[in-house]
């Protein structure tokens, strides 16, 4: 495992304690590090399943911890994991939450398939439809609404006792956050390449 000095995502000049700022991603990278120690995700004598669950604990923790308890998802997710047990010896069942998630991401990739191209003129049209006007749509708009709001509330951590002015301040922040989660695990698992291509190579 590589010490806690890899650098993680220059661009932190204002010292920002945000999901996107440099500072954030220094901490993450920190406590991911000492989550994946301390979790034993390099023993052997693990699992490819119990690992799978090590490392994914150790990430979310780590992202709870480097956000701090200002939004409410942080303090959800770190309660969520001090609730669930340590270890899985079993495969664990997939989450609600992420089954909402690859749903969400197939019904993506089959409507960009499927998509007709529209013709120019009818452009502003669609736009008015989608947009609740033009013959009593609004009705429709305001399920579809709710309906993203119920995802949302699934998706985020502690979303579902959030109103919808704060649940969206949270899923903006939660995917910030995520982002820079993604971006410090692609950083970690290219130093750990670099280290076995070195190794390897002497």
């Amino acid at each position: 495992m590589p010490s806690a000095r890899v650098q993680a995502g220059g661009g932190g000049g204002n010292g920002g304690a945000g999901g996107g700022s440099g500072r954030f991603k220094r901490a993450l990278l920190r406590n991911l590090i000492l989550g994946l120690r301390k979790g034993g995700v390099a023993s052997g004598e693990m699992g490819f399943h119990e690992r799978k669950s090590a490392i994914k604990r150790a990430a979310d923790a780590a992202l709870a911890a480097a956000r701090g308890t200002a939004p409410c998802w942080s303090r959800s997710l770190a309660a969520e994991l001090a609730q669930a047990p340590q270890q899985h010896r079993s495969p664990p069942s997939p989450s609600p939450r992420k089954m909402i998630c690859r749903k969400i991401v197939r019904r993506s990739l089959i409507r960009r398939r499927r998509r007709p191209i529209r013709p120019a003129n009818n452009t502003t049209a669609a736009t008015t439809k989608a947009y609740g006007g033009g013959g009593g749509g609004g009705g429709a708009a305001r399920a579809m609404v709710r309906k993203r709001a119920s995802v949302l509330k699934e998706i985020v951590p502690g979303g579902k006792a959030l109103d919808m002015c704060a649940l969206l301040g949270e899923t903006l922040d939660y995917a910030v956050s995520l982002k820079a989660q993604v971006d410090v695990m692609q950083l970690l698992v290219r130093t750990l390449q670099e280290q076995k291509l070195k190794n390897s190579g002497n």
